[in-house]
């Protein structure tokens, strides 16, 4: 009778012992799977495989290195159970990516925009010729119907060529308010609005994209008036989006880094520095007299007048700001000359000071140099001397 009781209780013992070994194996199995892949992840990987990609490599590698770099440790984190960290690392690949993206757009659009300048120049050179030849056929021919009818054909081709060349004005303005807006949306995708703000985003998209189905179609100024409220949608999503992006992206960092570039740049010897934000981007203005720099109308930095702009060579290389990329933009009065003289001096100026700080050690990838012209003044009266200048501007978010 004993010996059957103690049989009965090893079998039980055995029996437990097994359905622990079963329950531990079965726990440990599913402690060991790979979670679902997080979606900024799955986001990372389309924004590689985005068709500009080659453009942006070729125009940052530094920036998608970075993001590979990133998409690699997401990858990892994620596989490692990390969830978190792939997470962090992911949102870090797409930044890399989209400001590589962004600056291969710009390269683009500045493309356009040269080519829109160039028929404007060979329309403008055209009319030219025809007013010559007016000219001279009314030096010649008496006034007899046959002139009169030549007149009237040459007046007819005059209207036309005027015609074209507002045409083509009105297309290249379309052209840029449309670039604006574009930039305004990847200025929105820098904060992620389409994660945070996904409603103003989705929508700032389809009104782009009605501006530019507009003006394929030839409709110009719907297109400009779709641009600019695809714009102002844009802006507003990056408004939105960006308190959400701020604080997951470690805002409070990059503005010690701003109040610190602020302070630096406000002791810099014959300049002034000032502060304003356009759209989601904060912008720090180092404004130097164009007096300091040149002599008269000229555009090329006079002798000996070149020594300002080493300070300010120095602070943009600082490693600390090296995150901040840099505009360097050249400024006129709106008086006294055409306004198209007046926006060539302003960007060969901006341009002489572009050279100049890539002599200095900038890195020629963060600038971009450009010129506005007398369409931004900063005083007027007596002082309207002071709109002439150049300023050095360094964008954060």
């Amino acid at each position: 009778m004993k010996t059957a009781i103690d049989g009965r209780n090893a079998m039980a013992a055995i029996f437990r012992a097994t359905l622990l070994s079963v329950l531990v194996t079965t726990l440990l199995s599913l402690g060991c799977a790979t979670p679902p892949k997080p979606r900024e992840l799955d986001a990372l990987e389309k924004l590689r495989a985005d068709p500009q990609m080659p453009a942006a490599r070729k125009k940052a590698p530094d920036l998608c290195k970075k993001a590979d770099k990133a998409l690699d440790t997401a990858t990892n984190k994620w596989q490692s159970n990390d969830l978190d960290e792939s997470v962090n690392h992911a949102l870090l690949g797409q930044i890399y990516y989209r400001h590589a993206l962004a600056l291969a757009d710009q390269d683009r659009s500045n493309a356009r925009i040269a080519d829109a300048e160039d028929t404007l120049a060979s329309v403008a050179d055209e009319q030219e010729k025809v007013q010559k030849e007016l000219d001279s056929t009314n030096e010649l021919v008496q006034k007899t119907e046959e002139m009169k009818a030549l007149e009237a054909q040459m007046a007819a081709d005059k209207k036309s060529n005027a015609e074209k060349l507002s045409q083509e004005k009105l297309r290249s303005d379309t052209s840029e308010k449309i670039a604006d807006a574009e930039l305004a949306l990847k200025t929105a995708e820098t904060v992620n609005a389409a994660k945070y703000a996904p409603d103003i985003y989705n929508q700032a998209k389809d009104i782009l994209a009605k501006a530019q189905s507009a003006m394929q179609a030839g409709q110009m100024q719907e297109a400009q008036t779709s641009a600019a409220i695809a714009q102002k949608t844009a802006e507003n999503a990056a408004a939105a989006a960006k308190p959400s992006y701020a604080r997951d992206s470690q805002a409070e960092e990059s503005h010690k880094k701003a109040d610190a570039l602020f302070a630096e740049a406000s002791r810099l010897p014959g300049v002034t520095v000032r502060r304003d934000m356009r759209g989601s981007l904060q912008r720090l203005i180092v404004s130097i007299p164009a007096e300091m720099l040149f002599v008269k109308k000229q555009t090329v930095i006079a002798p000996g007048k070149d020594a300002i702009l080493d300070p300010i060579a120095e602070l943009i290389r600082k490693k600390e700001y090296q995150d901040f990329p840099v505009q360097i933009i050249g400024h006129t009065d709106s008086r006294g000359a055409p306004q198209s003289a007046l926006l060539a001096m302003s960007g060969a100026r901006a341009q002489s000071v572009f050279n100049a700080l890539v002599t200095r050690g900038v890195d020629v990838r963060r600038m971009m140099a450009s010129g506005q012209g007398g369409s931004e003044p900063i005083a007027d009266g007596r002082n309207r001397a002071s709109n002439y200048r150049v300023e050095v501007v360094f964008l954060h978010q």
